[in-house]
């Protein structure tokens, strides 16, 4: 039974090195799918948004801020807990002026586009979490 305990511990430890690599992977990949989410939702806003500026189709509009809620919602989940959930109030505030104000949102379309190609292209930029807030604080000045 002496000998045999190394082995018996050593196959333990294997199958639990192999569930906690598989578990980790899989968390990983969640992420990074998450990411992908929140980046493809980005850019399809700034296409509807950009159609309905340059075309004035309400449906490119609307396309748009359905888009936006992707991006939103799966920014969400992918701050929830950390330091950066903070950024996503910006982000909830802006798509209630979207949705619920058109109007002053549709006057700001371009500020709007802007902030959306930002966080395409790298959600963790800087630049693009000022410009959420300065865009949310600009359309909460309009509406006061």
């Amino acid at each position: 039974m002496k000998k045999k305990l190394p082995i018996i511990l050593s196959v333990c430890l294997f199958i639990t090195t192999v569930v906690f690599f598989g578990l980790w992977q899989r968390e990983k990949q969640a992420q990074e799918d998450l990411i992908n989410l929140c980046r493809a939702s980005a850019a399809s806003a700034v296409t509807s948004f950009s159609e309905f500026k340059e075309f004035g189709h309400e449906s490119s509009y609307w396309a748009g801020v359905s888009d936006f809620r992707v991006f939103q919602q799966a920014y969400y989940f992918l701050v929830e807990g950390t330091n950066d959930v903070a950024n996503y109030t910006f982000c909830n505030d802006v798509y209630g002026h979207l949705l619920l104000s058109p109007m002053i949102s549709q006057n700001n379309i371009d500020e709007v586009i802007s902030v959306m190609k930002v966080v395409a292209n790298d959600l963790t930029d800087p630049n693009g979490i000022r410009q959420m807030a300065d865009l949310r604080n600009n359309m909460q000045e309009q509406m006061d």
